[in-house]
Formats: C-alpha cells, structure tokens, sequence
C-alpha cells in the first residue's frame, strides 16, 4: 500500500461562517494535524573541560597579535569538542583571553552557529583577563583585534559558558543505537516544525537529576531574515526559557510555569514564523541551549514539543 504524507492542515465539512447568532449553524468542523516530537539529550551533551588553549594558545599569537593563529583546523571545525549527536555537533561560547589590556580594542569574530548559519560579532576585549563570545560557534573562521594587542592572546572555552545542540539528528543514536553506517536510518529524534504552525506545550522531562546546583536552560529556533538564507540566524530562547531558568531536578518541565515563558515567546508559540521577515517564513529547527553551574556526573531528559501543523496558514 502506498503512503500518504499529510502536511495539514486538512478541513472538512460545511463553509465555515463568521457571521450570524445562532452558534453551530453552517459552521465547518475543521481538523488540523497534531504533531509531537521529542529529543533526548543527557549530562555527557554538557560538560566541556575548561581549555583556555584549545582554539589558539599565546605561544602563537604573543604581543602585538591582530589576527589569531588557531591551533589546526580540526578545532576550529568543532569549537566545542564535543561529541556529535546522532551526527550534529553542538556550538559553544569562546572565552577569549588578554594578557594586557585590550578593553579598549574589539575582537572581530566571524564563525557558523549550530544550524550551520554564518554568523559575526564584535566583542570587546578583556584587560589582562577573558571575556566570553556572545553568540555560540560550531565552527569559527577568523578572529581579528581592532589593533594590536598588548599581550599576547589565548582562545579557548569555558565549563561555564552556553552550549547548544539542534534537536535534529541524521540516524537514531538514542535509543536504538544506530551509527552513520546503519542501513535505513531512523530519525525519530528530530524536532522541525513547519512555517506558520502553533506550539501547544513544550516540556522538558527530568527522569535523572542533573547534579548541579543551577542547569539553565532556553529553548530557541532559526529565524529567517529579509534576504532570504545567506542571513537566516538563531534566536536561543525564541520559544522558552532563559539566563536564570534552572530546569535540573526530576520533573515535567513544562510552559509557561515550570518552563519559563514571557509574553514575546508565548506569541512566538501561537505562530512559529512571527519573527521571520514577511515572505521568507521557515520552518523551525528546534535548539536546546543550557549553561550549568558545576560540572555535570549526573542528568538525562527528553525535550518533547507538541503543535498544530501550519494552523496559522489557512482559515
């Protein structure tokens, strides 16, 4: 038998009106398709060694440095160092470290984030100490000082620092164990939803604590921008959470209580595309972003996301 795809939403009955005092009259049932898809992620996706040397060191970028020498290109294809899941790598913060003082200079960064967008910033630089990037890097290309630095610089990451992985995957790693070498791939651990669709609940589910005295978490998508692709670019807590949202202990962590949620995230729910520019509207790669307290021995959950296909896409 062959399959149908469904990509909703899918109406059926009477003309729907608008109009009129008597309820139910003429009125269309309408039906929408109802997605749930979810992510597993444990404490070994978040612990990342401080390593203020692993993307470039002071022996090769001394006083007087305005571009940086990296390490090799291995590192600077995998900021992080993490382990990839089910093929994806994760991106990090840098920590971006001064032996003088260059708080009056700025350091020109210019890498990809974890959806692979290319992105830039400018930061300013530390006075004989680190300054943490702003933005997170999978990959980093180029760093370059405003002028030249008064001591010599180092580039690493930090325990610390944000980490964020998209909740996508290119073969079941968890829990059927599958490699890049399986044959017929699954790939029930991916949460895209499609432009113009409702989240109805967004939960994050603890079954083992993570040992941490503070394991903050934001839950953010891609946002598409008025040029189309080459400018697309990740909001991390476009959807929930936040800076100071410790979602660690066993539990349903859900919107907008448990799961910190504002108002502007709360509307970005009702319809996923109402960030992008008019016209380029996307679909939405889920990232789950987190920064822990301590270093992590312990912690396991599932990142489960319900909504309502392209509900906002049609009457």
């Amino acid at each position: 038998m062959a399959k149908t795809n469904f990509s909703g939403p899918i109406t059926t009955g009477p003309i729907q009106v608008n109009t009129g005092t008597t309820i139910g009259t003429n009125v269309r049932d309408a039906a929408f398709i109802l997605n749930k898809m979810s992510f597993p992620l444990d404490y070994t996706n978040f612990v990342i060694a401080d390593d203020d040397n692993r993307l470039a060191t002071a022996a090769d970028n001394g006083t007087g440095t305005t571009t940086i020498t990296f390490v090799s290109s291995t590192v600077t294809a995998n900021v992080s160092g993490l382990t990839a899941v089910g093929g994806m790598q994760a991106a990090c913060q840098l920590s971006c470290h001064s032996a003088g003082d260059d708080s009056g200079k700025t350091w020109a960064i210019t890498g990809t984030d974890v959806l692979g967008n290319a992105q830039t910033e400018t930061l300013t630089g530390g006075n004989a100490g680190a300054v943490l990037s702003a933005k997170n890097y999978e990959t980093v290309t180029s760093m370059v000082l405003s002028s030249a630095s008064a001591g010599a610089c180092k580039i690493g990451v930090d325990e610390s620092g944000l980490i964020s992985w998209s909740c996508r995957s290119l073969f079941n790693e968890n829990p059927l164990s599958q490699t890049s070498t399986t044959v017929d791939k699954n790939l029930a651990n991916n949460i895209v939803i499609p432009a113009w669709s409702r989240i109805t609940n967004i939960n994050w589910i603890v079954n083992t604590a993570f040992d941490t005295a503070g394991f903050d978490v934001q839950i953010g998508a891609n946002v598409a921008q008025a040029a189309g692709a080459t400018l697309n670019s990740l909001d991390t807590d476009y959807f929930a959470g936040g800076t100071d949202n410790d979602v660690a202990g066993i539990a349903s962590h859900h919107i907008p209580l448990v799961m910190e949620q504002t108002a502007a995230q709360m509307t970005n729910c009702l319809n996923v595309s109402d960030d992008d520019a008019s016209g380029y509207e996307i679909d939405k790669v889920v990232v789950f972003t987190a920064a822990t307290d301590d270093t992590l021995t312990a912690g396991s959950g599932v990142i489960s996301v319900e909504w309502l296909q392209k509900i906002n896409a049609t009457n």
